[in-house]
């Protein structure tokens, strides 16, 4: 069985005060839900190699309250039913899951495909405050996790950052589904990386033609990014050259210990968590909470900033039960003042840090 949360849109995905009628039994949805798929780790270039030889995509505008701004690009939910389409082999619909009317199915479905409103609240907060104060400490983060990630618009933001800067570090992406991270995740990290080329390395890479990304005019918002061999061995070389490790997990979050098995980490590292809308039920609020404290206990410096909606009418979750539950794990949510969210949106960003 299915739910949504009553958003609408096709890719992004709105606030809105009322929740559709069908939020109602996500509690009876849960208890004939399939079991949790396990969480396992995917091979980069097997999904690299799985792309099409193009890619749509929208540039969205990020604008912070500070008015700092910046673009970055999303595949085009089109284009990943197209390119479902084409490998249909007629024995499975499962990797439609996600492309109807329905934001969650328990087990099968956590939302990736779309970009919630609150992924691009904590975007925003990143462009002005970055990981501490300022988007430069970013030297200071060693490793950024964004769980939940689906089209990863906050991490976009900080893997566009440490390419320009060439900073070398950890980033690792979790969702629930596989198809997720093929379809969506990893083309807008490629996307992201074909946008921060200057004149001199577009030539280089596609030829005359340029950097399709890097629009001449600002006020493009949409365009293609052919996928060659040689285009995927120069996103490849750059990550090895600027010292970038990818880590791509899907799958439950629970057992955490076999999470944390498939999560890179050592005790010297600074730990930086991500995650947007996680808390929407009780059930994916604790065990979001169990994963995102045991990822920062094994590391010498950690925290996390959780953006989520107050209250989520029909399904449970809400930010008061989140800070409870942290608070029972031994760590201390804050909630932060923060500009982005506009007066009477119902929306929150939380840091979490161990007592």
């Amino acid at each position: 069985m299915s739910f949504s949360f009553g958003f609408s849109g096709d890719d992004i995905e709105a606030d809105t005060e009322d929740v559709s009628q069908s939020t109602q039994p996500a509690a009876a949805a849960a208890q004939h839900a399939p079991p949790p798929i396990p969480a396992q780790t995917h091979n980069i270039d097997e999904l690299l190699s799985s792309l099409p030889d193009k890619l749509s995509f929208t540039l969205t505008t990020i604008t912070s309250p500070l008015g700092h701004t910046t673009r970055l690009p999303r595949r085009e939910l089109f284009d990943v039913r197209l390119q479902l389409m084409a490998e249909d082999d007629g024995t499975s619909a499962a990797p439609l899951a996600g492309l109807d009317d329905s934001d969650v199915r328990t087990n099968v479905y956590e939302g990736g495909y779309k970009t919630w409103e609150c992924s691009l609240d904590l975007a925003r907060f990143l462009l002005d405050r970055g990981p501490r104060k300022d988007l430069d400490d970013l030297v200071r983060v060693d490793h950024v996790v964004e769980m939940g990630c689906g089209t990863a618009v906050p991490s976009l933001l900080l893997f566009q950052y440490a390419l320009r800067e060439r900073l070398g570090m950890y980033f690792t992406l979790t969702d629930y589904n596989a198809d997720v991270l093929r379809l969506v995740t990893l083309p807008n990290l490629v996307l992201t990386w074909a946008g921060t080329l200057d004149e001199a390395g577009s030539r280089e890479v596609f030829g005359e033609a340029g950097n399709p990304v890097a629009f001449p005019n600002a006020e493009e918002e949409n365009g293609d990014l052919y996928i060659t061999p040689q285009v995927l061995e120069a996103f490849k070389a750059q990550l090895r050259e600027t010292g970038l490790t990818l880590t791509l997990l899907s799958g439950s979050w629970l057992p955490t210990e076999t999470l944390l098995e498939l999560v890179p980490s050592a005790q010297e590292m600074n730990t930086l968590i991500l995650a947007s809308e996680t808390i929407y039920s009780p059930a994916s609020l604790v065990a979001f909470t169990d994963a995102m404290v045991a990822l920062m206990r094994r590391v010498k410096s950690g925290k996390a900033l959780v953006a989520a909606k107050r209250h989520y009418f029909g399904v449970g979750g809400s930010v008061d039960e989140f800070r409870q539950e942290c608070g029972r794990k031994g760590c201390v949510a804050y909630e932060m003042e923060f500009e982005g969210l506009e007066a009477g949106v119902r929306r929150a960003i939380c840091e979490v840090q161990m007592c």
